[in-house]
Parts: C-alpha cells; sequence; structure tokens
C-alpha cells in the first residue's frame, strides 16, 4: 500500500512516467493480470497473453518496468465488449 502512495505522489508532483520504475511483484499481478511466473516466460518468449511482451530495464538481478512501458502495452490492448466479439476476431 506505501508503494502504491509513493507512486501516486510521485505521478502527481510531474516525475515523468518513463522515469518512473516499477519492480515486477508491483507489476504483476498488480497492473498484469498475469502471474509472476508468466512474466519471468515472456521475458525469454517476448509474448504475454498473446501479445508482444512490455519493454522491461535490468537493474543489477533486478528486473524492472518504466511506467511508461506498462501504461503503453496496456492501451494497445483491444478493448473486447464480450467474449462472442472476442471469438468472431479470432475467426478472422
Amino acid at each position: 500500500m506505501i508503494f502504491w502512495t509513493m507512486l501516486s505522489v510521485f505521478y502527481q508532483q510531474g516525475y515523468s512516467s518513463e522515469l518512473i520504475e516499477l519492480p515486477e511483484s508491483a507489476v504483476f499481478p498488480a497492473l498484469i493480470p498475469a502471474a509472476p511466473s508468466t512474466a519471468r516466460k515472456s521475458r525469454v518468449t517476448g509474448m504475454l497473453l498473446g501479445e508482444p511482451a512490455p519493454q522491461f530495464v535490468r537493474r543489477g538481478r533486478n528486473i524492472r518496468y518504466r511506467l511508461s512501458d506498462i501504461l503503453a502495452w496496456l492501451s494497445e490492448a483491444d478493448p473486447q465488449r464480450s467474449t462472442s466479439e472476442t471469438f468472431l476476431l479470432q475467426e478472422r
């Protein structure tokens, strides 16, 4: 909870989303609905939930995700109104 409060304060104070880096545990599953093990696999395969995986930054042994990259990845997802709409799009 403290982490999200700090993130909110940084963002409200005008810090660029390109400068804010999030640890993997803050992104998965809090922002992207996938398990951390799925995130690790996506870094190898380049695909996450059927889409190109978001970019990441390696800081030593730690993996970080820039807030701007996560927001861009989330906004690129095609919104669906129903599961049948998703099924029809896949058939095309």
